[in-house]
Formats: C-alpha cells, sequence, structure tokens
C-alpha cells in the first residue's frame, strides 16, 4: 500500500494519516508467484512418493516474503475491548515473522506456551547478549502486570530489581526506600503498579536484569497477544516442528496432478476445495481453474478449484465480516494455522504453484472476536507438475450447494515461462528515454524511471485505502489514486470502465492485467507528465531552506519528488512518514534524487 495521494487539484496538506475503516485490507494481483518455470520456494521430504514441506527446516523467518501489501486498522472500541491494539501493517516482500501476531497462533501453533529460555536453546541463542528491549512484551508491561507474571519478584528488594529501581527512581519525585521488597511497595502505594515500563529505557538492561523474565511463559505477561513474532528474540527462526502444537499433516491423503485446467473450464461440482465455514466440497460455476486429480477412488476426477479465481465464504466470530467475508478456496492439510491454496494453473506449462495465507484472530480473556478469514498473503509454497503426486490431507466426500465466488481474473493460456504479468520490473524509460525532454532543467524521462524504482511496476495495484473523503486504489507505476477525476475520465471512457472502477470503489480485489487494460502505460506516462509539469513549476517558485535561493538541481529533485509523495502543500523536507514508516517525506525526496542520477547516466545524458 502506498502514500494514499491527494493530486487532485493538488489538495494542500499530506495524507499521510490514513482513516482506514475496520477492515483488512488485501490484494491479490494477478502476477505471477515466479518469473520462470518455479520449483518450490519451502524445503521439502518425500512421503509415499509425494513431496510435503520440511517442517524442521521451515520457520516464520524463512517462509518466503508475500506478493502484496496490505494493512488492518482496528475499528473504534476494539482496542478498548482486548486491552491492546490489534492493528497491523504488511509489506510486499515482508516475512510472516514481521506482520503476524502471538495471538493469530494462540490456538494453533499455541506459541504463547514458549519461555525465552525454551527458545534459547532450540535455536542456540545466548540470552546474555539479549537486552530487555528485545523482548516485545515487555513494552506492555506496568510494575503491577510484571509481578502478576513473575510472582516471585514481589519477595525481592527492590535494590536487586535494577529496571524496577530505576523506574521508580524515574517516575517517583520524592524519596522511597528501596530495601523494602517489590510486595511491600506495592501494597503500601498500589498506584505504583501503574508505571509503564515502556518509559524506561531498557536497551541497558539484559533479560537476566529481572530474575525469573526469561523462565516465564509467554502468556503470564499482559497483552502478549499483541506481539508480532520477530519481537520475541529467537521465535521465528523455531521449526514449525518445534512448536508446542507442532504443525503436522492432518489426514494421509494423496493424489496425482492429472491435468492443470485454466479458467476456460465452468462448472466443477466434484471439489476438494472450500473453506472451513462452508466446508471442502464448494462448486465452481465460471472461471475454474484447477488441477484435476487422479488416483484411488476417493480422489479419481476430483478438482481442487484455485484460489486465485475463486473465493469462499470463511472467518468466524465477529471478525468473519472482514474483507467482506471471503477468502480463497482451499484446503487445510497441515491444520488450522493457515490455509494452502492451489494458485497458479498453467494448462501450457502442465504445472500448478501453490500459496499460503494466513488470518488475524483476536482474543483475550472473556473478549473473543474471532477470526478473520485467511486471505493475509499469497505467500509462494509448493510447486508440482502433471503426474507428480500432491498431498491432499483428510479428503471427504459431501455434497454442498453453496458456490464459490469468482474474482474476475483470467488465466487461460498462462505459463510461468511467459507469464501474462510477472513480479519484475514493467518496462521503463532508462533504456531509450528523451534526454532532450526537458521542463525546468529537468529530464521528465529520467525523473519517471527515478520514481518507478521506488513506487512498482506499469501493472502495481496498490491497497484499498480511505483518507476521510475518498476511498480507492493506487493504480500503476506511479501509484496514481483511483478516485482522481482525471484518471476516472480515462478508465471510464473505456468498454467496461465504469464496472472495474465500481469494484475499485468497493475495495474488492482487481488484478494488474484487468488494470493495465483501463488504464494502459501510455496513459499511465501522459498523466504523469501532466502531473510533472505542474509541480516542477510549483517547486521552481520555492525557496530552499537550506540556500535561501529558489530549488535547483538535485534540490529541485527532491523537492518534486516530496510533492509526487505527498502532495503539492507537503512541508519542505518534513519528516513525517507513510503509513509502513519506510519512507519519510524527506527520506523519499533523496530516494529519488539519487535514482535520478543513475537514470540518467543509463539514458547516457551527461
Amino acid at each position: 500500500m502506498k502514500l494514499l495521494r491527494t493530486f487532485c487539484g493538488f489538495v494542500t496538506g499530506l495524507s499521510l494519516w490514513l482513516v482506514i475503516s475496520s477492515i483488512f485490507i488485501g490484494n491479490y494481483s494477478e502476477r505471477s508467484l515466479a518469473v520462470t518455470e518455479p520449483s518450490s520456494p519451502v524445503p521439502t521430504i518425500t512421503w509415499q512418493n509425494t513431496q510435503l514441506p520440511d517442517w524442521n527446516q521451515i520457520t516464520f523467518s524463512s517462509l518466503p516474503g508475500i506478493i502484496e501489501s496490505g494493512s488492518f486498522l482496528a475499528p473504534s472500541g476494539v482496542s478498548e475491548q482486548l486491552g491492546y491494539d490489534p492493528s497491523r501493517t504488511w509489506v510486499a516482500g515482508q516475512k510472516p515473522a514481521q506482520y503476524m501476531k502471538l495471538g493469530d497462533f494462540q490456538d494453533s501453533f499455541k506459541l504463547q506456551q514458549f519461555n525465552q529460555e525454551s527458545i534459547g536453546e532450540i535455536v542456540g541463542l545466548n540470552l546474555d547478549e539479549i537486552n530487555l528491549s528485545s523482548f516485545g512484551v515487555m513494552q506492555f508491561q506496568t510494575l503491577e502486570s510484571l509481578v502478576q507474571a513473575i510472582p516471585a519478584l514481589k519477595n525481592l528488594p527492590i535494590t536487586e530489581v535494577k529496571p524496577i529501581f530505576d523506574l521508580l527512581s524515574q517516575e517517583l519525585a520524592t524519596q522511597f526506600d528501596s530495601t523494602q521488597t517489590i510486595g511491600q511497595l506495592l501494597q503500601q502505594s498500589p498506584h505504583l503498579g501503574q508505571l509503564e515500563f515502556a518509559n524506561l529505557p531498557m536497551d541497558s538492561y539484559n533479560l537476566d536484569a529481572i530474575p525469573g523474565l526469561d523462565s516465564t511463559p509467554i502468556a503470564a505477561f499482559k497483552d502478549w497477544q499483541s506481539v508480532n513474532i520477530d519481537k520475541i528474540p529467537g521465535l521465528g527462526d523455531v521449526p514449525f516442528s518445534q512448536f508446542p502444537n507442532p504443525a503436522n499433516p492432518v489426514g494421509a491423503d494423496v493424489g496425482i496432478v492429472d491435468i492443470a485446467f485454466g479458467t476456460d473450464e465452468q462448472q466443477r461440482e466434484r471439489t476438494i476445495s472450500g473453506s472451513n465455514k462452508q466446508g471442502f466440497n464448494v462448486p465452481c460455476e465460471k472461471d475454474c481453474a484447477h488441477i484435476e486429480l487422479s488416483g484411488s477412488p476417493l480422489v479419481l476426477g476430483k478438482q481442487w478449484i484455485s484460489g486465485k479465481y475463486q473465493l469462499v465464504r470463511g472467518g468466524k466470530g465477529i471478525l468473519a465480516s472482514v474483507n467482506g467475508g471471503k477468502e480463497p478456496t482451499g484446503r487445510h492439510p497441515f491444520g488450522d494455522a493457515f490455509k494452502v491454496v492451489v494458485w497458479d494453473t498453467s494448462e501450457v506449462d502442465g504445472m500448478v504453484t501453490q500459496a499460503l495465507f494466513f488470518r488475524a484472530c483476536m482474543r483475550k480473556g472473556f473478549v473473543d472476536l474471532g477470526c478473520t478469514p485467511y486471505f493475509i498473503g499469497p505467500i509462494p509454497w509448493l510447486t508440482y507438475k502433471e503426474k507428480e503426486p500432491i498431498f491432499l490431507g483428510l479428503v471427504t466426500s459431501a455434497s454442498n450447494n453453496s458456490v464459490s465466488i469468482p474474482t474476475g481474473k483470467k488465466s487461460s493460456g498462462f505459463s510461468f515461462k511467459n507469464p501474462v504479468n510477472t513480479t519484475t520490473k514493467a518496462p521503463t524509460l532508462s533504456s531509450s528515454g528523451n534526454c532532450s525532454k526537458q521542463y525546468k532543467g529537468v529530464a521528465i524521462d529520467a525523473l519517471s524511471d527515478a520514481l518507478s524504482e521506488i513506487e512498482g511496476n506499469y501493472d502495481f495495484v496498490g491497497a484499498y485505502v480511505c483518507n476521510g473523503l475518498y476511498c480507492g486504489r493506487g493504480l500503476g507505476t506511479k501509484q496514481f489514486m483511483s478516485y482522481r477525476s482525471d484518471v476516472r475520465s480515462l478508465i471510464s471512457s473505456k468498454s467496461g470502465g465504469q464496472e472495474f472502477l465500481a469494484l475499485v470503489d468497493k475495495g474488492q480485489a482487481v488484478s494488474g492485467e484487468e488494470m493495465m487494460m483501463y488504464f494502459p502505460p501510455a496513459e499511465q506516462q501522459a498523466t504523469f507528465e501532466s502531473d510533472i509539469t505542474k509541480l516542477l513549476e510549483k517547486a521552481s517558485q520555492q525557496i530552499d531552506p537550506t540556500t535561501g535561493q529558489p530549488f535547483t538541481k538535485k534540490r529541485l529533485i527532491e523537492r518534486v519528488a516530496q510533492m509526487h509523495f505527498g502532495g503539492a502543500g507537503i512541508p519542505i523536507d518534513a519528516a513525517a512518514s507513510e503509513v509502513h514508516g519506510l519512507f519519510s517525506v524527506k527520506d523519499y525526496g533523496e530516494k529519488a534524487a539519487a535514482n535520478y542520477t543513475q537514470a540518467l547516466q543509463s539514458m547516457g545524458c551527461f
């Protein structure tokens, strides 16, 4: 998800603080999970002639990066109910350890049963080298909650627990008896239990500065559910096979990938895919890309429908409504921690890829909001060729009256060796740009390439975001917001364009291939050139605070990039950052200027 821009009429102000509705935002683009003939991106072992994930080598940190960006902001009142903020953001390329929380797996992997000492033993971590701030739960602890988690602290003199002594010394304006026990202090002054360790610089303490901390189960600490996996030292490197409730196959059914089919297929009723909510025999009416299975009578002729092209209902509790209550159709051959989805299917190559999807779960004590549908993904998983065995888990025979929902994407003729859309960089102007096409001394094609290096491909579709006035998605290599009047005019002028915009306006997933049908590269470039000349005109009239003179040369590039990033009214060299925190306004300008110099060299403009 890119910074939400307000280019319409060059609205003054920064659209950095997003007011996003209380839903998860996911975008499964039409990009392939592989550029060439793919191989499985995770280690496997062989069982009954089929490949299974090697759970001894798979960790949250070693899983492939997520393909698409997204985010979730908690709706009003949810944080108060849970006692912590469940909001999160994930960026394309991040590993699950960076955006999945402990609470998401409290009923599946039961990660909260670990303590820091046991994690260290598994991954060979030297706890003496870990400081207190690295233990993610500490930022949520108060003095009272810490003592509740480690009751033995009550019997220790304050002077023997330096972080507690320092916290009291820092927060109290009056003297206190440091020889008394921590329990005595809290009994006499219970209000001191609300002192927060987040206010204490914890980098200077090791874990052993708080006795018993490393041997205390994570579940004993306040708000442990809200901690990201990578905020517990070493946890992201623990193999799935060594979790308190390890990853294991559910069932033992195996089939053979007989034939891979694209979306031209229709009316497929003998399926083995679906969801926990609808069952795993959900029929498909149209756009039924799938693999047809052979093997035992139980699976012969059955179809595993691709979740890239078909959605089903999922989730439970209050959170079942997020993402419109939908998730990719698929299976759970390894339990409920994640969903395995058939993703790309190629009739041309006779191959198929799988992807993983996670969900978010929120429960604390008696407050249970349930779980979202499985749609935090896709994460590349196993790859199969026709005639290869494939692990299916537990296959059951049943009839199903429900029908999956097409995503509207198409796959006919798709080839891994020549995919319709890939994660490679879309063509830019760096190799054939026109050095003489300039405005205010700036080579327009080089600047275009410089910004594209940051923003993405021509087929990139951003996450669905709102700014309080408008909602939409960033489209294309410059991430033009779909609610811009000029962008809407270009799209709606084409057959089917208004229907496409209606999907985007509702936050429904659209593919990069679809987007480029209605907003092709030539129109994206023309829109950019119109924008950038206006921004160059405006920026060249502003005064550079570092020189006291109008912006010129490198500083002009930086300033124009800042305005492209945050809107024409963004303060000069602002420190504010976009929602992912990847760039401040100032950083974005500097990055664009460096890219611009490289683009000039590539184009031979020097």
